[in-house]
């Protein structure tokens, strides 16, 4: 069995954990000793695979936590403030940024830009990288050490551990959630976590034809008994079996349990008052159509269908409009402000972008030091919290690696300068 000694070691390559790292190894300098222990063949993986392989790397709002759930945002909220920024961080590395609608990328619109930065920099700052590399187990040494064991039957010895690898989103990307049952055997507890900026499914009888149609509307999350949970608006996306656009993604961690449903309202702007009146507007001018086309204009011809089955109307897309009946256009311009979606879950891991859920704040000090064991620290989606769509977790992800390695770097640098003062104190005696 290998054996390998460090000083601080953070499991987990992603975006978090090399941050982590540049951030330790410039704060601890050439006598700190940092490991990065990565599951996967080489690191970053995830990060290519952001913003449509553009990395979405940071927002221009990102510092303010109304864009944030989970229990941490109390927390994360004050972490913001001394972190310098996303744009700032990548300056320092070389990397220009630009904004598309608040949104920010590296200027050459290339994800693999971010990476090489990143990568690049670990590497001028000579920090060890081990490479597939999968943890198994972690440990507390009877020298008040952590013992990190690998699948390969290694040990690394360290006097501080960032976990900082990922929960279960995206398994296709190495993050499987494997370490939190290694942060459950410590004793941590783990929220209720669920699958975060992703699609909802729904029944794929209510998107029959309806297949790769967009649409603005208000989206609306509602629980079992009708209640709103959240909203956003923007393009929602019809696809087989679900619900998908950046307005969804920012619904899904909130969908907890049964019965709930989602709610398209397609003509925000109007009252319901004012979507009658224009539909008896179209009755008037339209009354000799089809009713497959007394919406065009408004929607597209193929919604139609699926709106007229929706409002209960089973009359034929070819008979004229002069043929409904005014209670049927009442329930039509009911379903166009208030379209019901059941949601079906389960939704996939596979199709998830972030984990929401994870260690809750009362287990983590204001330093991102886990309250259960000294010297273990938690960063990025470790951590229950989960960031709205457009680089608000990724921001999440600098900002907590960063602080969670100048909190190790300085307790290495106090317990450095307690054994100094103990050995110098010992040798003149």
């Amino acid at each position: 069995m290998q054996q390998y000694y460090a000083d601080i070691a953070i499991i987990g390559g992603g975006a978090s954990g090399l941050a982590a790292a540049i951030e330790a190894k410039q704060c601890g300098g050439s006598d700190c000793r940092i490991v990065v222990l990565e599951k996967n063949a080489r690191l970053g993986k995830k990060i290519l695979a952001t913003g449509n392989g553009r990395c979405n790397l940071g927002n221009i709002e990102e510092k303010q936590i109304s864009h944030y759930t989970g229990s941490c945002t109390v927390l994360a909220e004050a972490l913001f403030q001394e972190y310098q920024g996303s744009e700032a961080f990548f300056r320092s590395l070389g990397v220009i940024c630009k904004a598309d609608s608040g949104r920010l990328y590296p200027y050459s619109n290339h994800a693999a830009s971010v990476l090489d930065a990143l990568r690049l920099q670990l590497q001028d700052l000579a920090v060890d990288v081990r490479t597939d590399c999968a943890i198994t187990a972690l440990k507390r040494s009877v020298e008040n050490m952590w013992v990190i064991r690998t699948a390969e039957k290694h040990s690394i010895y360290a006097k501080y551990v960032i976990a900082a690898c990922g929960g279960y989103a995206a398994p296709a990307m190495g993050t499987d959630g494997g370490f939190f049952e290694i942060l459950r055997s410590l004793g941590h507890t783990i929220t209720s976590v669920s699958p975060a900026l992703c699609p909802i499914r729904t029944m794929p009888s209510l998107l029959s034809g309806l297949k790769g149609i967009r649409v603005l509307a208000k989206a609306s999350l509602l629980d079992a008994k009708g209640t709103l949970i959240c909203s956003d608006s923007g393009e929602v996306q019809l696809t087989e079996q679900a619900l998908s656009g950046i307005c969804i993604f920012n619904l899904a961690a909130f969908v907890r349990e049964e019965g709930m449903q989602i709610q398209l309202d397609l003509l925000e702007h109007l009252t319901e008052y004012e979507v009658m009146e224009l539909l008896w507007n179209l009755y008037a001018q339209r009354s000799q159509w089809n009713i497959e086309d007394m919406l065009s204009g408004i929607f597209q011809k193929k919604m139609c269908p699926a709106l007229f089955r929706a409002s209960g109307i089973r009359a034929s897309m070819s008979d004229p409009v002069y043929t409904l009946s005014p209670y049927e256009i009442e329930n039509l311009s009911h379903t166009i402000k208030a379209w019901n979606f059941p949601v079906k879950p389960p939704h996939t891991w596979s199709t998830a972008q972030v984990t929401a859920g994870g260690i809750p704040a009362h287990e983590i000090s204001e330093t991102l030091e886990s309250l259960c064991w000294p010297n273990l620290f938690l960063a990025g989606e470790m951590l229950d919290l989960a960031g709205a769509c457009g680089g608000y977790n990724l921001a999440w992800a600098w900002c907590s690696g960063i602080c969670a390695a100048r909190s190790a770097v300085k307790k290495w640098k106090e317990d450095k300068g307690c054994d100094q003062a103990f050995q110098s104190v010992g040798s003149s005696s």
